[in-house]
Parts: structure tokens; sequence; C-alpha cells
């Protein structure tokens, strides 16, 4: 299976009793061309995806499944050639066009938490909206001429030449509904968006074929690590942290949620379909590497180490390119506490508090919509290996937080799906949890955690209030 991420595209390849035989990763940067605008070289990750393709049938591979990172687009001419850059998740370009929207649209912004989320910098129809508009493909669009639609959907058409695309990435566009996988015509209105969707296909398909391979299996890499962990039960919760840091609950039924979450479907399978709730941190693994680059520490282990000997002192905003949950597109990070005795071990450790408590916070939010949730809280994700990160996870969230033996949840979700495919897994094998790890328990009282919740939330109301202010924008 091929799992495409941010920073990297992996090829893993499993045996019959789901044990990986085979691991490569190709390192593909993104490019930050100018303030906010952040891209992927498309033209080389159809390359890389294509010869990692190949690699996998010199192993005597039969069927392919892949994961790639989401709510990212990009357009394509009907011979899958790019027509422009993968316009990542991370990319802050949708702002121009936020800021030309009609008035109605800007009213039923500040009306509808939903549409909000929707009509956002960072939201695929907005991403969408601005290579219609740029590249002027509307025309050719609606001739079969040209494709503009997510990441998953480009490589599919790479490998198979079909326009499709599985309903975990589809539906976070923000034009089809997860709740029936309608359009959302009043979003195509909105934006003037001429109504060109590929076919919305479940997560194991026939998605075509591949120089003799069958492509069987597409999903969304967040959704992808939820199924690798076995979260597809009510109540059952996941963390994965790479680049961002993002927690995932599974819901029985489709759940409209408030405050920042964002619904979607885990899984889709034979016409049956797992809902969830999820909330992310968009800059995790990230700060780590800019605090890494600016000389607060050389090496990961460097920072692990300071991360535990850091005092309760500082704590680290989370929000170095926004916060999602609660929603301010324009702050940026924040360290607070700082005084002339504050070293480098504080602010390392202020990294883990903070992203800690942020994501408690999400947790929170979870658990208002879903009551009980069940435990442990399922770690996976480089950050994940830090075990300073992971008790002061467990420490806020008053739940035991247990990381995977195998880090690499999203590609063990497509291998379980491959399996399946196969019918050597049933559905009740899809729900089973890896191997664990360690597990971390919590050691902080439930009346200290509420109370550091409880402040930490009046300050993102006050930050949140200022995000205008040209000094928490980081630009003045």
């Amino acid at each position: 299976m091929i799992d495409v991420g941010t920073t990297g595209i992996k090829l893993s390849i499993y045996d019959g009793e789901l044990r990986k035989v085979h691991y490569e990763k190709h390192i593909l940067g993104f490019e930050q061309l100018e303030s906010g605008f952040i891209e992927q070289d498309s033209r080389r990750l159809a390359e890389v995806v294509r010869g990692l393709s190949r690699k996998a049938r010199e192993f005597g591979v039969k069927k392919l499944g892949i994961c790639t990172y989401r709510a990212s687009v990009l357009a394509w001419k009907s011979d899958g050639s790019p027509l422009t850059n993968v316009i990542t998740w991370m990319d802050g370009r949708g702002m121009e066009v936020i800021s030309r929207l009609p008035i109605v649209a800007k009213v039923l912004r500040k009306l509808s938490g939903s549409l909000n989320t929707i009509l956002s910098p960072d939201s695929p129809a907005i991403l969408l909206k601005w290579i219609y508009e740029r590249m002027g493909i509307e025309k050719d669009a609606e001739e079969g001429n040209a494709f503009a639609w997510t990441l998953d959907s480009f490589l599919i058409y790479n490998l198979t030449g079909k326009f499709l695309s599985d309903s975990t990435n589809a539906t976070l566009t923000g034009l089809i509904h997860p709740k029936d996988l309608s359009k959302i015509d009043v979003i195509f209105d909105l934006l003037k968006l001429p109504e060109v969707t590929p076919d919305v296909i479940e997560n194991v398909s026939d998605l075509g074929r591949f120089e003799g391979m069958d492509l069987v299996v597409s999903i969304a890499d967040q959704q992808s690590a939820a199924l690798g962990m076995g979260v597809i039960e009510r109540g059952k919760i996941e963390s994965v942290h790479g680049t961002g840091s993002f927690i995932e609950a599974a819901a029985s039924e489709f759940i409209m949620p408030k405050g920042g979450l964002i619904p979607l479907i885990i899984l889709s399978l034979e016409g049956r379909r797992v809902y969830g709730l999820e909330g992310f941190i968009r800059s995790t693994g990230s700060t780590v590497d800019w605090l890494k680059g600016v000389g607060l520490f050389s090496s990961y282990d460097e920072m692990e180490e300071l991360a535990q000997m850091g005092r309760r002192k500082a704590i680290l905003i989370p929000s170095l390119g926004g916060l999602r949950v609660p929603r301010a597109d324009k702050l940026r990070g924040v360290i607070t506490g700082l005084d002339l005795s504050t070293g480098r071990a504080d602010i390392v450790s202020g990294i883990a508090w903070g992203i800690s408590i942020h994501l408690a916070s999400i947790i929170e939010r979870i658990r208002s919509h879903l009551g009980s949730l069940k435990e442990p809280l399922l770690s996976a994700g480089g950050y994940s290996r830090s075990n300073a990160f992971l008790q002061r996870l467990s420490d806020l969230s008053g739940m035991r937080v247990a990381r995977l033996k195998d880090t690499e949840a999203s590609s063990f979700g497509v291998a379980k799906l491959l399996a399946y495919s196969d019918g050597r897994l049933s559905y009740e094998d899809l729900t089973e949890t890896p191997e664990i790890d360690t597990v971390f328990e919590p050691e902080m009282s439930e009346d200290e955690r509420r109370a550091l919740i409880r402040e930490y939330s009046k300050l993102l109301e006050v930050m949140t209030s200022c995000e205008g202010n040209p000094f928490m924008r980081g630009s003045f």
C-alpha cells in the first residue's frame, strides 16, 4: 500500500498475516512560495506514486491501496498531467477568495457555523474556487478536458484513468455532504463553481487497474489511521501526531457538531458508513521542526530530554498556522510565562504542555457530543514517540493514553482494507486494536485537570478576541 503524507510518500508491503515485510519512504517536502502559499510538486508526486506501485509489483503484489493527506486540491488535464501543484491543507491563499465573497456569503458565514467552516481560507471548496479563477478552466472542466478536485482523485486518475474520489476525502471538500453524499448546492451557488464532480465511491471499490495490478482501496489518511487503530465503534477515540495533531472519535450516527469540530465519514464499506467527529491542531510536528530549526535543540532525543527537564512554567500555544478549534485563522503562535529565569528546557517542555492542553480541550468538546469515551486514547504518528508529550496528554485529558507499537497507523488501515477485500478479514476484525507499546496513566488530579482546562479556555477567549490585532497576526 502507498501512504501519501505531507512530508513523504511511504510504500508498505504486508504479508497474509498483516506483518510488514517491506517499508520505504521517499521524502517530498512542500514548497512555501510566498507568505501563506504552501504547495507540493504534483508532477513529482505522481511519478513517485507510480514508481512505488511498480516496486510493489516486483514483490508480487496484485492489489494496491492508497491513502492520502486530505483537504488538498489541484487541477490536471485529461491526459493526467497536472495544471497546478497540489495546494495543501496548510495553504492560506484562500484568504484572498474570502475577501472577495459577495455580501450574502459573508453574512451566511457569520450566521452558520458549518458555512463558516466551509467558507474558510483553507477549505478545499475555497481553494477550488481559487484554481478555477486563476486557471480559467471552467469550460474545459465542463467538457471533460480538465479536472479539479482532491489529491486522492488526481492519483486515482493517474493510475487508472478514472475520475473518482472516495467518500472520506470527497466529504471534506465542503461540496459533498457527509450524511448522504449529496452535492451541497448552496456552496456551488455561492462560489459559482461548475458542478463537475467525480463519482464518489466507497473505500473498497473497483478503481481500475495499473500495469496489471488492481487498485481496490482509497481512503483519507486520518480516517485510515482511525481504522488502523480499530476506531469504528461509538466512543472509541484516537490521536495522530504528525505535521498536525488530529483527534478522531467514532459515532453511531451522523452528528453536526458545534465549536469548530468537523463531522466526517471514517469508513464507507458495502453500504455501511461509520461517522465520526474530528478536531485538530494544524501545526504540531511542524512547530517542533521549526523550533529545531531555530536552534532550541539539535536532535529529537535532545528535545525529549529537555521536555522531561522543563518546569511547569511556559506554554507555547500551538497556533503558528492559526487555530481550527476554536476557529481563529489569523492568530499566530504565542509563548506564555516567560521571565529571565526561563531556559530552553522550559520552552521545549512548554511545547508538550501547549499541544496537550489544546488537545484536551478538543476532547472535552467531543465528549460533550458523544458522552462517555472509551479508553484508552490511542496514539500514533511521529510526535507520539515523545514520552513527555504523551504523559502530559494523559494528565490533561484524564484518560489512559496508549501508544501503538507500530506508529504507522495510516498504512495499517489500508492493509486491513486490502485484507478485507480478499475475505481474509471480517468487519468485526476491522474493529480490533493493534499491539500496544506503552500505556500512560494520568498522574494529575481531576480537580487540577479541570481547573487548568478552564483557565486555558479563558486564555483562548482572550486570544481569539484579539485575532485582528496586528501583534497577534504576526505582521505589524
